[in-house]
Protein backbone atom coordinates (compact mmCIF):
# COMPACT_ATOMS: atom_id res chain seq x y z
CA UNK A 1 0.00 0.00 0.00
CA UNK A 2 1.72 3.11 -0.90
CA UNK A 3 2.24 5.74 1.86
CA UNK A 4 0.00 8.84 2.39
CA UNK A 5 2.12 11.94 1.51
CA UNK A 6 1.69 14.42 5.09
CA UNK A 7 1.33 17.71 4.34
CA UNK A 8 2.09 21.65 4.83
CA UNK A 9 -0.20 24.70 4.72
CA UNK A 10 1.36 27.72 3.36
CA UNK A 11 -0.66 31.00 3.36
CA UNK A 12 -3.95 29.03 3.34
CA UNK A 13 -2.56 26.73 0.62
CA UNK A 14 -2.00 23.16 1.13
CA UNK A 15 0.94 21.35 -0.03
CA UNK A 16 2.14 17.65 -0.14
CA UNK A 17 5.03 16.94 1.25
CA UNK A 18 6.96 14.71 -0.85
CA UNK A 19 10.97 13.92 0.58
CA UNK A 20 11.88 11.38 -1.92
CA UNK A 21 11.77 14.06 -4.56
CA UNK A 22 12.06 16.58 -2.11
CA UNK A 23 9.93 19.11 -3.46
CA UNK A 24 6.62 20.53 -1.88
CA UNK A 25 3.61 19.79 -4.18
CA UNK A 26 0.71 21.76 -4.41
CA UNK A 27 -2.41 19.67 -3.53
CA UNK A 28 -4.76 20.63 -6.47
CA UNK A 29 -2.83 21.17 -9.06
CA UNK A 30 0.44 18.52 -9.18
CA UNK A 31 2.18 20.29 -12.13
CA UNK A 32 2.82 23.29 -9.41
CA UNK A 33 6.18 21.99 -7.31
CA UNK A 34 8.68 24.14 -4.94
CA UNK A 35 12.02 22.59 -4.76
CA UNK A 36 13.88 22.34 -1.59
CA UNK A 37 17.23 23.10 -3.46
CA UNK A 38 15.58 26.58 -4.37
CA UNK A 39 14.93 27.64 -0.78
CA UNK A 40 17.63 28.94 1.19
CA UNK A 41 18.86 26.22 3.86
CA UNK A 42 18.79 27.65 7.11
CA UNK A 43 19.74 24.22 8.56
CA UNK A 44 17.00 24.57 11.57
CA UNK A 45 14.86 25.29 8.75
CA UNK A 46 14.45 26.85 5.39
CA UNK A 47 13.18 30.02 4.27
CA UNK A 48 11.95 31.50 0.74
CA UNK A 49 10.06 34.30 -0.66
CA UNK A 50 6.70 33.27 -1.28
CA UNK A 51 4.47 34.17 -4.44
CA UNK A 52 0.42 34.11 -2.64
CA UNK A 53 -1.20 34.14 -6.02
CA UNK A 54 0.74 32.17 -8.10
CA UNK A 55 1.52 29.90 -4.96
CA UNK A 56 5.06 29.51 -5.98
CA UNK A 57 8.32 30.57 -5.46
CA UNK A 58 8.58 34.51 -6.15
CA UNK A 59 10.02 34.83 -9.72
CA UNK A 60 10.30 37.63 -12.26
CA UNK A 61 6.48 37.75 -12.81
CA UNK A 62 5.52 37.99 -9.20
CA UNK A 63 3.90 41.39 -7.72
CA UNK A 64 5.50 42.61 -4.79
CA UNK A 65 2.03 42.79 -2.49
CA UNK A 66 1.57 39.11 -3.12
CA UNK A 67 4.58 38.34 -1.38
CA UNK A 68 5.86 36.65 1.73
CA UNK A 69 8.99 35.57 3.23
CA UNK A 70 8.31 32.16 4.38
CA UNK A 71 9.69 29.86 6.99
CA UNK A 72 9.53 25.58 6.40
CA UNK A 73 10.59 22.98 8.82
CA UNK A 74 13.29 20.85 7.79
CA UNK A 75 12.19 17.45 6.29
CA UNK A 76 12.86 15.70 9.02
CA UNK A 77 10.57 17.34 10.94
CA UNK A 78 7.63 17.32 7.67
CA UNK A 79 7.97 13.72 6.93
CA UNK A 80 10.73 11.62 9.48
CA UNK A 81 9.38 8.45 8.46
CA UNK A 82 9.82 9.13 4.91
CA UNK A 83 13.43 10.37 5.46
CA UNK A 84 14.41 7.30 7.54
CA UNK A 85 12.71 5.60 4.11
CA UNK A 86 14.19 7.49 2.19
CA UNK A 87 18.04 7.02 3.13
CA UNK A 88 17.76 4.39 4.97
CA UNK A 89 18.25 5.34 8.56
CA UNK A 90 16.51 4.69 11.77
CA UNK A 91 13.20 6.44 12.57
CA UNK A 92 14.24 7.12 16.13
CA UNK A 93 15.47 10.57 16.92
CA UNK A 94 15.10 11.72 13.08
CA UNK A 95 13.10 14.68 14.00
CA UNK A 96 15.70 16.37 16.22
CA UNK A 97 18.57 16.36 13.17
CA UNK A 98 19.44 18.45 10.91
CA UNK A 99 18.50 17.05 6.94
CA UNK A 100 22.29 17.20 6.12
CA UNK A 101 22.62 14.56 9.00
CA UNK A 102 20.40 12.44 8.12
CA UNK A 103 21.85 12.25 4.22
CA UNK A 104 24.89 11.61 5.66
CA UNK A 105 24.32 8.61 7.50
CA UNK A 106 22.55 6.62 4.29
CA UNK A 107 24.85 3.79 3.90
CA UNK A 108 25.64 4.38 0.42
CA UNK A 109 26.69 8.28 1.04
CA UNK A 110 29.13 7.32 4.12
CA UNK A 111 30.70 4.51 1.72
CA UNK A 112 31.05 7.33 -0.77
CA UNK A 113 32.79 9.93 1.58
CA UNK A 114 35.02 7.09 2.66
CA UNK A 115 36.50 6.41 -0.74
CA UNK A 116 34.30 4.01 -2.59
CA UNK A 117 33.36 4.73 -6.13
CA UNK A 118 29.99 5.53 -7.91
CA UNK A 119 28.98 2.98 -10.47
CA UNK A 120 26.76 3.70 -13.96
CA UNK A 121 25.76 1.16 -15.85
CA UNK A 122 26.29 1.88 -19.87
CA UNK A 123 24.48 -1.00 -22.01
CA UNK A 124 24.20 -3.53 -19.54
CA UNK A 125 28.84 -2.83 -18.28
CA UNK A 126 29.76 -1.05 -15.24
CA UNK A 127 31.87 1.86 -15.18
CA UNK A 128 33.06 3.67 -12.48
CA UNK A 129 32.25 7.45 -11.84
CA UNK A 130 35.72 8.68 -11.07
CA UNK A 131 35.98 12.36 -10.70
CA UNK A 132 39.23 12.44 -10.02
CA UNK A 133 40.53 11.11 -13.19
CA UNK A 134 37.58 12.75 -14.82
CA UNK A 135 36.46 9.92 -16.53
CA UNK A 136 34.25 7.08 -16.30
CA UNK A 137 36.15 3.90 -16.32
CA UNK A 138 34.84 0.62 -17.33
CA UNK A 139 35.22 -2.36 -15.22
CA UNK A 140 37.51 -5.20 -16.04
CA UNK A 141 38.82 -3.04 -19.27
CA UNK A 142 42.04 -1.87 -19.00
CA UNK A 143 42.45 -1.40 -22.95
CA UNK A 144 40.54 1.70 -23.07
CA UNK A 145 40.96 5.04 -20.89
CA UNK A 146 37.19 5.08 -21.08
CA UNK A 147 34.83 7.85 -21.27
CA UNK A 148 35.72 11.51 -20.46
CA UNK A 149 33.50 13.35 -18.54
CA UNK A 150 34.48 16.97 -20.21
CA UNK A 151 32.08 16.42 -23.12
CA UNK A 152 29.20 15.32 -20.42
CA UNK A 153 30.59 18.92 -18.54
CA UNK A 154 30.32 20.54 -21.35
CA UNK A 155 26.84 19.42 -22.35
CA UNK A 156 25.80 20.58 -18.82
CA UNK A 157 27.39 24.08 -18.93
CA UNK A 158 26.97 25.53 -22.54
CA UNK A 159 23.89 23.52 -24.18
CA UNK A 160 20.29 25.44 -23.85
CA UNK A 161 18.76 21.87 -23.59
CA UNK A 162 21.28 19.26 -22.51
CA UNK A 163 17.93 17.19 -21.54
CA UNK A 164 17.66 16.44 -25.29
CA UNK A 165 21.34 16.10 -25.56
CA UNK A 166 22.66 12.55 -26.66
CA UNK A 167 25.90 10.60 -27.53
CA UNK A 168 27.00 8.24 -30.09
CA UNK A 169 28.44 5.19 -28.20
CA UNK A 170 30.41 2.36 -29.49
CA UNK A 171 29.70 -1.00 -26.96
CA UNK A 172 32.51 -3.08 -27.99
CA UNK A 173 35.04 -0.57 -27.12
CA UNK A 174 33.61 1.23 -23.96
CA UNK A 175 34.23 4.44 -25.81
CA UNK A 176 32.30 7.52 -27.83
CA UNK A 177 32.33 8.25 -30.72
CA UNK A 178 32.48 11.75 -32.08
CA UNK A 179 31.76 11.94 -35.92
CA UNK A 180 32.14 15.12 -38.41
CA UNK A 181 28.54 15.95 -37.33
CA UNK A 182 28.64 17.71 -40.83
CA UNK A 183 28.42 14.76 -42.79
CA UNK A 184 27.57 12.11 -40.73
CA UNK A 185 24.66 10.44 -42.92
CA UNK A 186 23.82 7.37 -40.95
CA UNK A 187 24.45 5.87 -37.41
CA UNK A 188 27.58 4.14 -37.54
CA UNK A 189 28.02 0.29 -37.32
CA UNK A 190 28.32 -0.90 -33.69
CA UNK A 191 27.04 2.26 -32.50
CA UNK A 192 24.23 2.96 -30.56
CA UNK A 193 22.61 5.85 -29.02
CA UNK A 194 22.93 6.89 -25.44
CA UNK A 195 21.77 9.95 -22.85
CA UNK A 196 23.72 9.95 -19.66
CA UNK A 197 22.52 11.22 -16.26
CA UNK A 198 23.31 14.92 -14.94
CA UNK A 199 27.62 14.57 -13.44
CA UNK A 200 26.32 15.80 -10.19
CA UNK A 201 23.19 12.68 -10.32
CA UNK A 202 26.35 10.62 -11.03
CA UNK A 203 27.93 11.31 -8.11
CA UNK A 204 26.69 14.05 -5.45
CA UNK A 205 30.02 13.64 -3.70
CA UNK A 206 32.65 13.98 -6.23
CA UNK A 207 30.58 16.44 -8.09
CA UNK A 208 30.72 18.80 -5.00
CA UNK A 209 34.39 18.05 -4.67
CA UNK A 210 35.24 18.50 -8.15
CA UNK A 211 33.55 22.10 -8.26
CA UNK A 212 34.35 23.17 -4.65
CA UNK A 213 30.11 23.26 -3.57
CA UNK A 214 28.75 22.73 -0.30
CA UNK A 215 28.12 18.81 0.00
CA UNK A 216 24.29 19.78 1.46
CA UNK A 217 23.57 22.06 -1.79
CA UNK A 218 24.32 19.19 -4.24
CA UNK A 219 22.52 16.48 -1.97
CA UNK A 220 19.74 18.97 -2.00
CA UNK A 221 19.74 18.72 -5.85
CA UNK A 222 20.05 15.20 -6.31
CA UNK A 223 18.45 12.20 -5.64
CA UNK A 224 21.90 10.00 -4.48
CA UNK A 225 22.19 6.43 -5.80
CA UNK A 226 25.43 4.46 -5.76
CA UNK A 227 24.48 3.45 -9.31
CA UNK A 228 22.86 4.90 -12.02
CA UNK A 229 21.99 4.19 -16.09
CA UNK A 230 23.06 5.47 -18.73
CA UNK A 231 19.55 4.93 -21.21
CA UNK A 232 19.40 4.05 -24.58
CA UNK A 233 17.73 6.15 -27.00
CA UNK A 234 16.22 5.29 -30.31
CA UNK A 235 17.43 7.26 -33.35
CA UNK A 236 13.53 7.96 -34.18
CA UNK A 237 13.31 9.74 -30.84
CA UNK A 238 16.24 12.04 -31.59
CA UNK A 239 16.81 14.85 -34.11
CA UNK A 240 19.80 12.58 -35.58
CA UNK A 241 17.32 11.69 -38.29
CA UNK A 242 17.12 15.18 -39.66
CA UNK A 243 20.37 15.91 -38.78
CA UNK A 244 21.47 12.75 -41.46
CA UNK A 245 19.11 13.89 -44.17
CA UNK A 246 20.42 17.73 -44.16
CA UNK A 247 23.76 16.43 -44.78
CA UNK A 248 22.93 14.12 -47.31
CA UNK A 249 20.85 16.75 -49.32
CA UNK A 250 23.48 19.08 -48.77
CA UNK A 251 26.60 16.48 -49.93
CA UNK A 252 24.42 15.24 -52.53
CA UNK A 253 24.15 19.24 -54.28
CA UNK A 254 28.28 19.61 -53.02
CA UNK A 255 29.09 16.40 -55.36
CA UNK A 256 26.75 17.47 -58.25
CA UNK A 257 28.23 21.13 -58.20
CA UNK A 258 31.44 19.51 -58.41
CA UNK A 259 30.99 16.90 -61.05
CA UNK A 260 29.56 19.73 -63.25
CA UNK A 261 32.56 21.47 -62.49
CA UNK A 262 34.84 18.83 -63.34
CA UNK A 263 33.02 18.56 -66.85
CA UNK A 264 33.52 22.62 -67.65
CA UNK A 265 37.30 22.01 -66.97
CA UNK A 266 36.56 18.77 -69.33
CA UNK A 267 35.28 20.84 -72.08
CA UNK A 268 37.57 23.71 -71.79
CA UNK A 269 40.90 21.25 -72.19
Amino acid sequence: MERQLPTLEIEGTTFLVDVEQMVLVYQDDPDTKIRFAEMDNEDTHYTLEYDIANKDIAGIHSKNRDLRLIEIPRMTQLDPEGMAIKYNVPLRGISEKMDYEVMVENPEIAMRMQGKLNRIEIEGHPFYVDFRMWSLRPHNDFSTPGISMEPLHENEEYEYFPEDTVFLYQPKKHELYEPDWSRITELPKDTVIIKFPMLKEMDAVGYAHRFNRPLKEVLLETNFKALTQATKRPLSQTSLPELFKENKDRLAQEKALQNKNVKRKSRKI
